[in-house]
């Protein structure tokens, strides 16, 4: 089969397409026939596991296809369902997935859009809801609301019933392109006082939820702009990873700093976090009423050049490759 393999290049790491073996499903994991890829920032890090062996090498965490055989144990998926899902080395013709991580994809979704669903929505109904302990009527800010993943941080804030979402980003005509979506406040940062904005939005309260998708440089202003007893939850670090704590306003406050990752997620963990997506959300992407962002499509032997328009940063929502 063909695959996108990260290969050292003259100039450091790069993206390129070979003939690999085919994946084998093992137990409690189902074999796909890839038809979309979603990209995502952690694809850029072209990590080069074995230099000797390609097939280690396949690049993409999430895709979208059809089932082509099931593994040992597997109960919930039979050969031809269409399926989207989080699954390691998924730049290939074909990949394999943990049957308990995948979703089928609903009868009204295309493969495209729904390569949208997997990561983006799992990262924020589990940043939100699960370690946000949101509740309905909370407050919520998402910090670099932009990001592809922020749009889909608002759309599952205001199905989940927030009386207000408010949004930041240093891009002007990004933040009046996703109002759409559900965003309530813009806040351009840089020029705004996001902590006053919320403020005067909330009657002084604050907001209840705030996800952090920047990092470095905004620690300060999620503490002025939370409520009593705010939960914090730190998801990206794109401007950096490394800021200052005022421990007195955490204390006062009575604050909840929390951090989150899959990449520390046990299988069980994961398969949790789909499940409680599901549960909440499930019915909403079968309804429409829930839109996943697709900016960009590009043809599968174009991987590399999808990855660099990735990181040109002109993109709003996911960027997927097509097979």
């Amino acid at each position: 089969m063909k695959a996108a393999v990260n290969t050292k290049g003259e100039s450091g790491s790069t993206l390129t397409i070979q003939d690999v073996a085919d994946p084998i499903a093992g137990p409690n994991e189902i074999l796909i026939g890839v038809k979309a890829v979603g990209l995502n920032r952690a694809d850029l890090a072209r990590g080069i596991a074995n230099p000797d062996k390609p097939a280690a090498n396949i690049a993409g965490i999430e895709m979208t296809g059809d089932v082509i055989a099931v593994g040992p144990g597997v109960t919930n998926f039979s050969v031809g369902d269409r399926v989207m899902s989080m699954a390691g080395k998924s730049y290939a013709e074909k990949c394999v997935a943990d049957a308990s991580v995948a979703m089928k994809i609903p009868g009204n979704l295309d493969y495209v859009t729904a390569a949208a669903i997997p990561t983006f929505f799992s990262t924020a109904h589990d940043a939100i809801v699960t370690n946000g302990e949101f509740r309905k009527g909370d407050a919520v800010l998402i910090q670099g609301v932009t990001a592809g993943v922020g749009i889909a941080m608002v759309q599952v804030a205001k199905a989940m019933g927030a009386s207000v979402v408010a949004g930041t980003s240093r891009d002007a005509e990004k933040l009046s392109r996703i109002k759409h979506f559900g965003l309530d406040i813009a806040i351009l940062s840089g020029h705004d006082k996001t902590a006053e904005v919320c403020m005067d939005a909330t009657a002084r309260r604050g907001m209840n939820v705030i996800i952090d998708n920047v990092g470095k440089g905004v620690l300060a202003d999620n503490f002025d702009a939370a409520a009593i007893k705010g939960r914090i939850v730190s998801v990206g670090r794109l401007a950096g990873k490394m800021d200052e704590i005022d421990l007195d306003k955490l204390a006062l406050k009575r604050l909840k700093l929390i951090g989150v990752t899959f990449r520390t997620r046990s299988s069980e963990e994961k398969a949790e976090i789909t499940r409680r997506l599901v549960a909440d959300l499930g019915y909403l992407f079968v309804s429409g009423a829930i839109h996943p962002p697709v900016d960009r499509t590009f043809p599968f032997d174009e991987a590399l050049a999808a990855q660099e328009y990735m990181r040109s940063n002109k993109h709003i929502g996911k960027i997927v490759l097509t097979l």
